[in-house]
Parts: structure tokens; C-alpha cells; sequence
């Protein structure tokens, strides 16, 4: 492996000397690295081209909106260029890219109030930068990723074919998903039918995809793999998604599975802070459907899955898919009874 990353690394910075390899696990689709060398520190990026088989749409997404960023000075990461000008790296059939290592903390959680606000007000000032980038430009990395008609439809086809054992055990969650769908539908067929417009959004807002500095500020936005058009109700329900839960979305426990309202009315407010003076009526509207939206979207993935005998995700037991479901089905139920009571009031 040593000598592999040595080759890739000369492709970029040419002769070098390498004085340290660590493996970086904050990723959970590439093969990521963080490689001391003579001449600065860098991370190094195997591209997982099973996850993303369409991989120049990627680099064509990936390579033009960081040069944009950088261009007018917004924080963002810096990729490497090849002897040949490239700002990747093809070994055989391995695509490899290079930035420059940013000192940072990488957080796995929102750990506060104050913590949500700051990731709010930056996701709005990343989504506003972007609004002058040439949305023409990019390309679906990822076709129909956020497109939830089409995943409760998928969903659905999966009850054909599920065995009678799957159909039985996820029976609540399948009447569940049914009923919920209804709630979600108007805001979601908005977005399809082009009345919730498109913007250049990140698509995978994890709290750990931002940067930390070592006041508990944030540097920049990284893992722009799926940077593509879509809508910024997918990234603020996807920050939410994990970010007001208060355990994980594998907990089988789900007395411990709760909605944090305090992290969701700060990271709201954060958000709105910034991005009022440029979402249009209908997306300020629809912005409280923004967790439930994506809360359904993932229940919808997760018990796909385990109707289909897990293809697609990593399991470790029978049922694992099938508690991951259970999770966002769980939040989904407490985010409604919050927006009632919030309308209520």
C-alpha cells in the first residue's frame, strides 16, 4: 500500500519524500489518507467509482465550484494539480485526488445550541456564495439522489418482490411509510415540478462534513462529492436529519431516539439568518417540511433495502436495515408532533 500511495503522490507534488500515512475514517465511501510528506501535509482520495460510477461528472461538479470558491475567497479545499495540469491522478482503473490538509477538528455530532446556529449560518453563506456559480455548468453526479417521488416509488416495487418474512417483520414501518407519505408529497413534487427552484447545493450536509477550528468555529465545507443542482431543503433536512437526533441511526433502542428541538430552532435560525434576503416565498414556506422530507427519503432507502435483502448497504445483522428504518420513521413521528405543536401555538 505504501509504495501504491508513494507512486500517486510523485503524480502530484513529483519527487518527495513521505514521512507519515494515516488513514482517515471521518469517510465512509472513499479510501481516505492524510500523508505527511517534505513538502507539506495533504490528503490523498481514492474515489469509490462503484458508489460513483459516473466519476467526470463528479470531478467536473467537484473541480469547478472549489476553483469558484477560491477564486472569490471563500474557504473551501484546495486540490492538487498533476505534471500534465490535471486535478486528478488515473492508476489503471483508480481515480485519486489531492488537496491540501486543513488543521481542523472533525465533529461527528451538533453538540450544542450555539454549535447549530454557526452550522446553519455557514451552509446559508455556502448556499448564497453559490447562487453566482453558472448552475448550467454542473452535472447529476447522482441521478434522481434526492428525488423522493421516485424513492417511495422504488420503495413500493420493493413489496412485490419482498419475501413474506421481510413483508411480515417490517409491516408497521411499510403502513407507516404509507401514511407519512401523504405529509411529505405536496413540498416534494414541488421541487420535481420545478416550483421550488434548483440552486447549487452540497447534498450530504452531515454535521462531520464541516470543519472545526479549535474555537468551535467553521472553516469550510468539505466532501464535495455530490455537489450537484437540487434543492437547499435536501441539505438543511439533511443537516437535520442527523443532527437532531440524539443518538444514531443505529440504535435499536429507541427510547434513546429522540428530535432535539433545541438544535433545530437554533440551526433554523442560523440558517434563515443568512439565507432570507435569497430564498424565494415557496421555499421559506416549505422550509419546515425540510427534515420531515428528508427523515421519509432515508426511511424509504433504509426499508428498500431490507426488503430487497440488503444490496445496498453495509449490514452487520438480518435486521440491520430494517432498525435504521425504524430510526427515521421514529423522528419522523416526533418532528410532526413539534410542527403541530408549533402551529398549534
Amino acid at each position: 500500500m505504501e509504495t501504491l500511495v508513494t507512486k500517486v503522490v510523485s503524480e502530484f507534488l513529483g519527487a518527495v519524500s513521505i514521512t507519515d500515512i494515516v488513514t482517515l475514517q471521518s469517510g465512509l465511501i472513499n479510501s481516505t489518507y492524510k500523508i505527511a510528506t517534505n513538502k507539506g501535509i495533504f490528503v490523498l482520495q481514492k474515489m469509490n467509482q462503484k458508489v460513483f460510477p459516473n466519476i467526470n461528472s463528479l470531478l467536473n461538479n467537484k473541480t469547478k465550484t472549489t476553483q469558484f470558491l477560491s477564486e472569490i475567497g471563500f474557504p473551501t479545499v484546495t486540490f492538487l494539480a498533476t505534471k500534465e495540469g490535471l486535478l486528478y491522478s488515473k492508476l489503471g482503473e483508480d481515480i485519486w485526488q489531492m488537496s491540501v490538509y486543513i488543521p481542523s477538528f472533525v465533529k461527528e455530532k451538533i453538540e450544542s445550541p450555539a454549535m447549530a446556529e454557526k452550522a446553519g449560518i455557514h451552509l446559508a453563506q455556502f448556499h448564497k456564495i453559490l447562487l453566482d456559480f453558472p448552475i448550467e455548468q454542473l452535472e447529476y453526479t447522482l441521478p434522481d439522489f434526492h428525488n423522493t417521488p421516485k424513492r417511495y416509488t422504488d420503495f413500493k416495487s420493493k413489496l412485490i418482490s419482498a419475501s413474506k418474512e421481510r413483508l411480515q417483520n417490517a409491516s408497521e414501518e411499510i403502513e407507516q411509510l404509507n401514511y407519512f407519505y401523504a405529509k411529505v408529497a405536496s413540498v416534494a413534487l414541488a421541487i420535481q415540478e420545478g416550483k421550488i427552484p434548483l440552486r447549487v447545493v452540497h447534498n450530504d450536509t452531515k454535521i462531520s462534513n464541516m470543519l472545526f477550528d479549535a474555537k468551535g468555529n467553521i472553516i469550510c465545507i468539505i466532501d464535495l462529492d455530490t455537489i450537484m443542482p437540487g434543492s437547499l431543503l435536501h441539505d438543511v433536512g439533511d443537516a437535520l436529519r442527523s443532527g437532531t437526533n440524539t443518538a444514531t441511526e443505529e440504535e435499536k433502542d429507541l427510547t434513546k431516539v429522540n428530535f432535539d428541538a433545541n438544535i433545530y430552532e437554533s440551526f433554523i435560525k442560523g440558517y434563515t439568518k443568512e439565507a432570507h434576503s435569497f430564498m424565494t416565498t415557496k421555499e421559506l414556506e416549505s422550509l419546515p417540511l425540510s427534515l420531515p422530507l428528508l427523515l421519509f427519503e432515508q426511511a424509504c432507502r433504509f426499508l428498500s433495502d431490507y426488503l430487497d435483502n440488503d444490496s445496498y448497504y453495509a449490514t452487520t445483522y438480518e435486521e440491520h436495515n430494517l432498525v435504521r428504518a425504524k430510526t427515521q420513521i421514529h423522528l419522523l413521528k416526533q418532528v410532526f408532533s413539534y410542527i403541530k405543536s408549533i402551529h398549534n401555538n
